[in-house]
């Protein structure tokens, strides 16, 4: 009997050791039920909320729309909680999240974006934070660049977790054909989607959209200053992806490339 107990301490401890590893990427009120939208930064993740939460608002009969000032407090991200709880509004609840693997995600949609617009994408966002340091070593950051993309991917899909379910989107297959991939999302979840449900929550998230409701933001908060919706005040990807950034880009990460998006490989 005391062997035992002695056992059961030992995996109790271990277990708390592990948690204590991901705590800081999970609210203080987490549920086995939770979904969290995964991905590395830059890849879609804004639009894939505004998109998901005016679903959720119009299956629950709320007269309300998803914009650039409210998003969070529907689809909360996980980074800005602080260790918070979670105001659970809708039957399902989406978090978002950038964080490489977490055992404790049990539901998991994980947003892809082809690593060569990513990088573009984030050296933009980046650069109006203050970096100043140019697009190729940019890439060749560890923290950010295409090295931490690969790692990114590679925790999610690498890790071996029986209980974790993972619906895979591609944010190019989500640009093309946002319709079905939408639904094909809520088959997984067990909810069969009307066409007036679908087109409805698309049309209310729609890039103009978006952009209005961030200007409507940044016109009531001076502080504002950010473009995040659209390619306002960006560097063009046809400027900053030369041949030779290009090709250390695939170099780096050939087989990551080569399984997501093999057309791209050249």
């Amino acid at each position: 009997m005391i062997k035992e107990a002695l056992k059961q301490v030992l995996r109790d401890g271990k277990e708390h050791l592990r948690y204590l590893k991901y705590k800081n990427t999970l609210p203080n009120n987490p549920m086995h039920d939770d979904i969290y939208i995964v991905e590395f930064p830059k890849s879609g993740i804004t639009w894939l909320q505004h998109i998901l939460g005016n679903i959720e608002l119009k299956l629950q009969n709320k007269n309300e729309t998803i914009t650039f000032y409210n998003h969070h407090k529907y689809l909360p991200d996980i980074h800005q909680l602080s260790n918070s709880h979670i105001n659970r509004i809708f039957d399902r609840t989406f978090i978002k999240s950038h964080t490489e693997f977490n055992p404790y995600y049990y539901f998991v949609v994980y947003l892809v974006r082809n690593p060569f617009d990513v990088m573009v994408s984030y050296y933009n966002f980046m650069s109006h934070h203050g970096y100043e340091e140019d697009f190729e070593i940019f890439v060749q950051n560890t923290s950010y660049g295409i090295s931490a993309w690969k790692r990114h991917i590679n925790s999610w899909f690498y890790k071996k977790v029986k209980a974790q379910r993972i619906h895979l989107l591609k944010y190019e297959n989500l640009i093309s054909n946002t319709k079905e991939e939408v639904k094909s999302l809520y088959t997984n979840l067990g909810v069969d989607l009307s066409d007036n449900t679908l087109e409805h929550s698309i049309a209310q998230s729609e890039l103009k959209f978006m952009q209005d409701s961030e200007n409507h933001y940044r016109q009531y908060n001076p502080n504002y200053t950010m473009f995040f919706v659209g390619n306002t005040n960006k560097k063009d990807k046809s400027e900053l992806l030369t041949p030779e950034i290009r090709k250390y880009i695939q170099d780096v990460a050939y087989d990551e490339i080569k399984f997501f998006y093999p057309e791209l490989i050249k």
